[in-house]
Parts: structure tokens; sequence; C-alpha cells
């Protein structure tokens, strides 16, 4: 099928594609819009779906749409995630079968053993509509016959389940947070193994579009297969909030609750980067990726929740002897305890800038409402969000000066899912720094 007069078609062509640091020109950026998998969320379901509080899905929109209008009005291009899907499923039918094995793959009746139950899954996807298959895998399917249906395999599903199972399909409200499943750094695409099953189908989507996209599958990214088989019997996962590249083949990344030594290994055994700087971050919620204690505000500087700052071990790990021989196992080299000096150090950036609020207490508010996590639009302008501590916090030194430019958007029904502008946004082109 051909897709045409596509905007997603035209701005690639415009900008091209690939990520080449972390703070240079944001030219195109994913996103994803929360509906109504927002309203799946309850008080019972929050914990396992990895949300704080219940939003309110009206401030939703209009902090979500306040916050991409932004980055629009600063010559950013937003492409959603829905709408992706929805070129790439009309595209290929290849795509559209390859989304349904992987819902079927991930689960209840798959993981379960359910043999009949699945196939009949598969059956009920397969005479969904393209627009019924979107709204099913990101807002999920309650397991009810309001939802179901009275077909002959919408019987086999409902008679096959049992009351530990809510969901047929379950919902993705953390599709919000788009940074985390996957990374693409200069011309590779990394699909990430998420370290919690709510979402599990978040990278399945991803790997779909980049698979089969009209355009993006032709635009010269490699998706790269980075897990590789060993010993270790730990699983290897990785999310996207802990990663940050810098530019000129270095790669920063955050050890933390969510990425694990094993993965951070493979992705070092790639070959892809010269230098990987590893950040052994506290294994709880508040710091559950990198970005939230540490992101780049431009060329020469990061915001950095400095309460962590001396008490986290920064490593580099290496693959290669001086020989350019492979190590049966990765080395970790530990460039001990002071987050400031080993970066200024591997860097060669003697004068790098770490901004944070003034003082420690405030810090710790500030890194609680998300304030660290910031995106770049360009060098020294970044986005965050609104609310901070008008003389003490975080944004009031990093605009002291006139030294950056911080556009503030609103947190209202953002913030309940414990994340920020950062982890909202994922660049598709981004400019050397």
């Amino acid at each position: 099928m051909k897709v045409s007069g596509s905007i997603t078609k035209d701005t690639l062509a415009e900008f091209g594609v690939g990520v080449e640091s972390e703070c240079g020109k944001l030219d195109i950026v994913v996103m994803h819009r929360p509906d109504r998998e927002l309203l799946r969320l309850t008080n019972d379901n929050l914990r396992s779906l990895l949300f704080d509080g219940l939003p309110n899905i009206n401030e939703t929109h209009k902090s979500h749409d306040f916050f991409s209008q932004y980055l629009r009005d600063h010559e950013t291009h937003v492409f959603y995630i829905a709408d992706l899907l929805r070129e790439t499923l009309k595209f290929s039918d290849e795509a559209r079968h390859t989304l349904i094995d992987g819902i079927v793959a991930h689960s209840y009746f798959t993981v379960n053993h359910k043999k009949t139950a699945a196939i009949a899954l598969r059956q009920w996807l397969l005479e969904r509509t393209i627009e019924q298959l979107i709204e099913d895998v990101i807002t999920g399917v309650y397991c009810s016959i309001v939802e179901l249906g009275t077909s002959h395999s919408a019987r086999i599903i409902l008679e096959a389940n049992d009351s530990v199972n809510k969901f047929i399909i379950p919902p993705l409200p953390n599709l919000l947070f788009i940074r985390d499943a996957f990374s693409i750094i200069e011309k590779n695409v990394f699909i990430w193994q998420m370290a919690k099953s709510a979402r599990q189908n978040e990278p399945l989507l991803l790997r779909t579009i980049f698979r089969f996209h009209p355009y993006l599958s032709t635009s010269g990214l490699n998706i790269v297969e980075w897990q590789t088989k060993n010993s270790n019997d730990e699983y290897p996962t990785i999310e996207g909030g802990d990663v940050a590249y810098l530019g000129q083949g270095i790669l920063l990344i955050g050890c933390s609750e969510r990425t694990n030594r094993t993965a951070i290994e493979d992705i070092a055994s790639t070959g892809l980067f010269r230098q990987t700087i590893v950040v052994i971050i506290p294994p709880q919620r508040d710091y559950m990726h990198l970005d939230t204690i540490l992101s780049s505000v431009g060329k020469h500087a990061f915001a950095l929740h400095s309460p962590l700052a001396e008490i986290m071990e920064i490593f580099t790990v290496e693959t290669r002897n001086i020989e350019n021989n492979v190590f049966p196992k990765p080395m970790w080299i530990s460039h001990g305890f002071n987050i400031r000096n080993a970066l200024r150090k591997l860097l060669n950036e003697p004068k790098l800038i770490f901004y944070d609020a003034q003082n420690e207490q405030t810090s710790v508010y500030e890194q609680k409402q998300c304030r660290h996590n910031v995106v770049v639009i360009d060098d020294c302008h970044v986005v965050t969000y609104a609310g901070a501590d008008p003389a003490n916090g975080i944004i009031n030194q990093m605009t002291r000066n006139n030294i950056c430019q911080v556009g503030q958007i609103p947190s209202q029904g953002l913030f309940e899912g414990g994340g920020g502008a950062h982890c909202m946004t994922n660049a598709i082109r981004r400019r050397a720094k």
C-alpha cells in the first residue's frame, strides 16, 4: 500500500535522521500524546502500572499540548507515536502481523501455556481494523464482553481467562515516557529490553515502526541487535532514560533500578562506542533513571542533583586491551565517587558546569519534582517543569546572567507518572553539539 502526502516523509527528507549528541539542535522528536490508557489507572493498579498518582486526563492533554507546541514554536518537528504506528500498519501487512504476534507472545495466555486461548486472541486481533488495533495495544483491552464482543474467539478468551488477569491486553500509560523504549545514536536504533513487565509492549511498538514504517525503515537507520549470549544469569535490561549519547563516540549510561550491568556490558561490546562511562545510581524509584539526576544542558553543562554527586561511583567499561584484543569479559575501571571531577577528566572538559538548586533542601525538592530532567532544544536552551523555587531553584541558577534559556511547561497531569520533560521526548534527528 502506498502512503502519499505524508508530513513524516517531507520532514525526514528535509532534515534526515540521526542523533549526534544530547545537546545539539533538536530538529525532530517523537512524543506520545496520552489518552484513554490513563483512564485505565485505578488506586488498585497504580503501583503495578508504575504511576504515583491518578492524573486528570484533561490536565494531561492541556499540559502535554503546551509542551509540544513550545517545541514547535522553537522549530522542533513533533511526530506522535500513534501517527507513526498508523502509517506503518497502513503501509505493511507484515507489520500488522508482527505486532499481533508480539502482543500474543506477551499475553497472559501464552505465558501461562493456555494455547487455545492464545490462538483465539490472535484470531480476535486479526479481525480488528487498524484503528482498533492501535487503540487495543495502547489503551489495552479489558476482559469483558463489552470490550471483547461476542464472536467465537471472544467467547473462548472469556472462558479461558480467570479473575487474576484483568486485561487481555495491558494498557500502556507509561508510553507517555517515550524516551525509555528506544534510543537513536548516530544512525543506529537501539530497541531496549525494559525492566518492568507493564512496559513490555512498548519496545514491540517501536521495533514494528522502525522495521516497517514506509519512510523510517528506508531512512538509513540501522536496528542494532545489541544483546549477546553469555554465561551471566542476569537478564539484560536497559531503559532509554539511563542513556545519554554525548557525541563523538562517547556514551554516558546509568546503572540503575532499570538498567543492569549485563545490559551495559552488552552495549559496550557492540564496538560502536569509543568510550562507555557508567554512573552507579542508588536503586530506588526516586532515581529510576540517570536523567532524573543528571541531564545535559548544553555543550559544556549538565543539570546535576548534587546530594548524590559524591556518593555514586563512576566507571568506564573497557572491552579491548591496548593491542585491540577483546577481553574475555568487559573490564570495569573505577574513576572514584566524585562525578564532577570524573566527568571533567573523562570528557576533557576542565570547566564543565553543573547546575543545581542553591541548597541541598531545595535540590531534594526539585529532584522529586523532576526539574533536573531537562530536554535540550538547542545549546543552553532547555525545557523543564514550571514551579521551581524562584530564588533558590535550579531554573534560577541556569538563567542567572542570561546564561541559559529555560522553557517552563506545566506539570499537572504529567508528573503523576514520575517523569519529566526529557522522559517525554525522544529524538529522531539531533545535530552535533
